[in-house]
């Protein structure tokens, strides 16, 4: 059943197609970039949210979040992500929606440290078994494809990619990915901050009588 609703919501009919809206022009700067990782970009404080629908259409990027529908990961999905592609590359005019989302997934996930988040975030559901399985899955079916310029996935890239330049969010992914990954690097930041705070006070006490001797 999952996979039919599926097929049935990527394969439109041309007439269903003929009043989709083309990608709306979008600054380029970043746009030729490979999208980071999940991790990388969960590090720079994009959040993760499940689509309403389960079309692998419905991907959007706004005020930080990007939403992806829900994908259910079974022994059929390799095989059927396989058809669906080669379907789409021998009949024109289908649309290339199932290409441009697996281009997109493969780019944000390189490991299985990225399957566990976006499962963690109800993107995912794994009924293959491990979190590395699936990310092999991804990575293996998406060779040799590349993202239609036309699609609005192209779109959703240079949005995440612009994002991720923005001087506070790259200041707080190297942050992020430098010191709060080590546990033991998290508590040296936080023994820092204490003796700095420490050191302060103990100048206020030093000084303070000096300035106020009378109290």
């Amino acid at each position: 059943m999952y996979w039919t609703r599926l097929g049935r919501a990527c394969f439109e009919t041309p007439t269903q197609k003929k009043g989709r809206h083309k990608s709306s022009p979008v600054a380029t700067e970043g746009g030729d970039e490979i999208i980071r990782s999940a991790t990388e970009l969960d590090e720079a404080g994009i959040r993760f949210k499940r689509s309403k629908t389960d079309s692998l259409k419905d991907i959007s990027f706004s005020g930080g979040v990007l939403r992806l529908p829900l994908i259910i990961v079974d022994d059929a999905t390799e095989s059927m992500f396989l058809n669906l592609m080669a379907y789409e590359r021998f009949h024109v005019g289908v649309g290339s929606e199932v290409t441009s989302y697996i281009f997109f997934m493969d780019n944000i996930i390189d490991n299985a440290t990225d399957v566990a988040l976006l499962h963690s975030r109800g993107i995912i559901q794994n009924a293959v078994g491990s979190d590395k399985a699936v990310a092999k899955l991804f990575n293996s079916v998406s060779n040799d494809i590349t993202l239609d310029p036309e699609s609005s996935l192209d779109v959703v890239h240079k949005k995440v990619n612009l994002y991720c330049k923005q001087p506070w969010n790259a200041w707080r992914a190297n942050l992020v990915h430098t010191y709060f990954r080590n546990p033991w690097a998290i508590l040296s930041v936080v023994a820092a901050i204490f003796l700095f705070a420490l050191t302060i006070a103990q100048t206020i006490y030093t000084i303070y009588p000096y300035y106020h001797p009378g109290n």
